[in-house]
């Protein structure tokens, strides 16, 4: 650990924004010294008739900085917020500056706003974007000159601006996230909780999102608790709290678990396998077989059109057989309406597209291809059993065979126990890995896989990505998968990068690393002893995004040696100033700005 030789009063609070302290005792060794709580949970207990959601839940939220909720479907991060908020009855104590809430539940309702889990959830779909802001923004009683400001910034901020006058009911799914958030944001609330906010939007979507939360937490200094399943968020946030069956695996610092693990994701599973929860085996269909030999997907000179929109422009790409190949973007891309040309639900309008020597919509095609859509595709009303049923004989499985697929996929799915269960009600990653299993029952050599982890947590996800990777791997099944999730872009062979209806970017993912390191340079991680004052780098010409308590940088030509200096300029000590791999979200949202 590197310390400044100047005396502890050069560490601030920048604008009433307070932070955890951290001081060095002996080589490596760190105490963290938390600030006073806003919020204090001891012994937090909920059951829902005779299941038990949360069981002795102890945490203190600090004013003035991001607490992540953490963890898999079912654990009680919903559960949690919602008994922050008021709007939940408990067992056990929570007190807000020092009052139980239970006995005055008002008391904290003034001071928050609560945006929970589902997109649009808290909008009104027959109001305009700014009426659904000046409504949010009456019931906070704010002042109407405040209001204007506040509206133009936040419109501004998250790109919602040309579409103000927009019904909520007609914009799509990260559009309404944004407009959830700035709905939220009009009051300047004191607490923000947020329940998997960033859910179904695009990177870009996400940048901008941590962008907003960063800029009130620093000028404003209001306290956030965000309930996330993203582990690059977890990342973010000042303090982690990692929920398993009800109970709290892990509460501290995300930079606590990543000093011993590397990453936050291995972290997590490490104490999952701690508290006693199996991985689970990923198994291949019975009756398997491989496709060696079957030929590649041309896609060329693609163009789509919705009426005057141009949806696709020109596209061109090749797919190698057996290749796992990703398709990323911002909303609106194009890479669903590619996928939907390249199965035949969509028929281009100039171009041509050849998958293994058949074209889109051929009868032969059918039995060869699966495909999971973006939109749920199972019949709520339907039980898992006859799902499986359906979708088996859609595809023509004989009834023994059929039998044994059955099996493997509620094996699969972890849905053994709930056969006769309807699918709506089953919870949002075991419907996922079902719907993964309907598309894949009759083992089609080409799989198209529409944002399939998109709001399934990182259990779920895994398991996804262990199955992909073995139908690729062992049975030569080629895989093409759009994802806003750009930790998984690591997983596949190759991406394209799509914007406006074009392929703007095309390799395998270092390779596009590569390509922003020299334009850019090296990017480097900075663990400072307290906040820096972000505007200090940028107007030096370094690029930053803030991690928490860590930060991000990168510019041409710059080092650790030049990087120490800037702190030291600022009189601030450090822990680490490393190098890291460009993250992909940067090399993305890079890509977009070209």
């Amino acid at each position: 650990m590197h310390l400044a030789s100047s005396p502890p009063s050069v560490f601030p609070l920048y604008n009433y924004r307070s932070f955890l302290s951290l001081i060095g005792r002996g080589k490596g060794s760190i105490i963290y010294l938390m600030p006073g709580s806003i919020i204090s949970l001891r012994d937090i207990r909920k059951d829902y008739k005779k299941t038990p959601a949360l069981k002795g839940i102890d945490l203190d939220i600090s004013p003035s900085e991001i607490t992540g909720i953490i963890g898999p479907d079912g654990a009680g991060k919903s559960t949690l917020l919602k008994i922050c908020s008021g709007i939940l009855r408990y067992s056990g104590s929570v007190r807000y500056k020092g009052h139980e809430l239970s006995d005055n539940p008002e008391l904290i309702k003034s001071e928050l706003s609560f945006m929970p889990q589902g997109i649009g959830q808290n909008l009104y779909s027959e109001l305009t974007v700014e009426e659904n802001i000046d409504f949010f923004a009456s019931l906070k009683k704010v002042p109407a000159d405040m209001v204007k400001k506040r509206k133009e910034r936040l419109l501004k901020a998250t790109g919602l601006e040309p579409f103000r006058q927009r019904l909520a009911g007609h914009l799509s799914g990260g559009m309404k996230q944004k407009l959830g958030i700035c709905c939220s944001l009009i009051s300047m609330p004191e607490i923000l909780i947020l329940d998997e906010p960033s859910t179904g939007i695009d990177p870009l979507s996400r940048r901008q999102l941590w962008d907003i939360l960063n800029e009130y937490l620093t000028e404003s200094g209001t306290t956030i608790i965000f309930g996330t399943s993203y582990m690059d968020e977890a990342e973010r946030c000042h303090l982690i709290m990692f929920l398993h069956k009800g109970r709290s695996i892990y509460k501290g610092p995300p930079e606590r678990l990543m000093e011993k693990n590397g990453g936050l994701e291995d972290a997590f599973f490490g104490l999952l396998t701690e508290a006693g929860e199996s991985a689970g085996e990923t198994e291949l269909p019975p009756e398997a077989d491989t496709f060696d030999g079957d030929r590649e997907i041309v896609v060329n000179e693609v163009t789509k059109y919705y009426g005057d929109f141009r949806a696709l422009d020109k596209v061109s790409l090749t797919i190698r057989p057996g290749e796992i190949f990703g398709l990323l973007g911002p909303n609106g891309a194009g890479k669903t309406t590619l996928i939907k040309c390249m199965v035949g639900l969509l028929k281009p309008d100039k171009g041509d597209i050849v998958l293994a020597g058949l074209t889109p919509g051929s009868a032969q095609l059918r039995y060869r291809i699966g495909y999971m859509s973006q939109i749920f595709s199972l019949y709520g009303d339907l039980t898992v059993k006859e799902n499986i049923q359906l979708y088996g004989s859609i595809y023509g499985l004989k009834r023994g065979l059929l039998t044994k697929r059955m099996e493997w996929i509620i094996r699969f799915s972890g849905l053994g126990g709930y056969e006769n269960a309807l699918v709506k009600a089953l919870p949002g990653g075991m419907k996922q890995r079902l719907a993964l299993g309907c598309a894949t029952i009759h083992l089609p050599s080409v799989l198209f896989l529409d944002e399939p982890t998109s709001g399934v947590d990182p259990v779920a996800r895994r398991s996804f990505w262990q199955f992909i990777r073995m139908l690729s791997g062992e049975l030569g099944t080629t895989v093409i998968v759009t994802t806003h999730n750009l930790i998984e872009a690591d997983f596949c062979d190759r991406v394209a990068i799509m914007d406006e209806g074009r392929i703007i970017a095309l390799d395998k993912p270092e390779v596009l690393r590569d390509a922003f390191r020299k334009v850019h340079g090296d990017v480097f991680e900075i663990y400072p002893a307290a906040p820096v004052r972000e505007e200090f780098f940028t107007n030096r010409g370094v690029s930053i995004v803030p991690f928490g308590r860590r930060y991000h940088l990168w510019k041409k030509g710059i080092d650790e040696k030049r990087l120490e200096e800037m702190l030291k300029e600022q009189g601030i000590g450090y822990h680490y100033i490393r190098k890291i791999k460009p993250p992909m979200e940067d090399v993305f949202i890079d890509n977009l700005q070209l």
